[in-house]
């Protein structure tokens, strides 16, 4: 006799289970890199689509050339208004954004701004490699998987005419 046969608590448990695990792997959505426009700034983002969620908004004024950044993912040491960086690290690639620590009011912990030139952030988002999200106290592993077609447009809205 099968073993769900003589325990169909079992076997509706093991069926509960399942749902349940489905629907949340189902749930979870990965972030990825798109663009957005907000106001007169265009964005380059690594977060979730139509959501609050994201670890990294890259913007600037259309033909600046310059970019405003924004990582999400903490810090571990700054307080607010004190000079901080963001930093992109790779196998061949380093850049840093000078800026300043800033309070993050949803999560209230602390972030980064930074600020520089699109050249900058270019050579990391060329080079097709992992690469690091780094500020004080926190490291975020990003893919390229996805970045190169929003990033030629974002560069293409941002680049001095």
């Amino acid at each position: 006799m099968p073993l769900f046969a003589r325990r169909p608590a079992h076997a509706l448990l093991g069926i509960a289970l399942l749902g349940l695990c489905t629907a949340a792997a189902q749930a979870r959505v990965e972030e990825g890199w798109y663009v957005a426009t907000r106001g007169e700034a265009v964005h380059l983002v690594l977060g979730v689509p139509d959501t609050d969620e994201a670890s990294l908004d890259i913007s600037c004024r259309p033909g600046s050339g310059t970019l405003e950044l924004r990582s999400f993912i903490g810090s571990s040491g700054l307080t607010p208004g004190e000079a901080a960086q963001i930093g992109f690290e790779g196998m061949r690639v380093r850049a840093a954004f000078p800026g300043k620590a800033v309070a993050n009011a949803a999560s209230g912990g602390v972030d980064v701004e930074g600020h520089g030139p699109l050249a900058l952030f270019e050579r990391v988002a060329r080079s097709g490699r992992p690469f690091s999200l780094v500020v004080e106290g926190a490291r975020h592993i990003i893919s390229p998987a996805g970045l190169a077609e929003p990033y030629a447009s974002f560069a293409q809205a941002c680049a001095k005419g």
